[in-house]
């Protein structure tokens, strides 16, 4: 386990995903809508399988414009979620990629899907702790 600057015990979700960020979306309209954060994540969930796909495809045909894109638009929807380390690893690949080429392609995809694999547990996590019937 991590310890932050107030040696507090950082639990291993919050490592990979911000909750606060999510609680802050739920409240937008000045009222908590769990409904409108269940809609985020599952979307969330939705659109990142598709870019996972095509991050892999990418990488495995050397199209760098393919893993341009996919690394942009994952990194902006995991910065929407709260998801800071998975939107840092999209961040340098987007980079990379709009320099030109990327060697080492496939160890930066299987580290996104890896990190993607750990937010999604958190999010499913999220997801089956909300209460019923609200």
């Amino acid at each position: 386990m991590m310890r932050d600057a107030s040696n507090v015990t950082v639990s291993p979700i919050a490592q990979v995903l911000d909750e606060s960020v999510l609680d802050a979306l739920g409240h937008l309209q000045g009222k908590w809508r769990p409904d409108f954060v269940d809609r985020v994540i599952t979307f969330y969930l939705k659109t990142g399988e598709a870019l996972l796909t095509d991050l892999t495809i990418g990488s495995a045909i050397g199209k760098t414009s393919m893993l341009h894109h996919a690394s942009h638009t994952l990194k902006a929807c995991s910065d929407i979620i709260g998801a800071a380390p998975l939107a840092g690893l999209c961040r340098e690949l987007e980079a990379i990629a709009r320099a030109g080429g990327v060697p080492d392609a496939s160890a930066r995809v299987d580290a996104i899907v890896k990190e993607y694999g750990r937010v999604e547990a958190a999010l499913i996590s999220r997801l089956a702790k909300q209460p019923l019937g609200d």
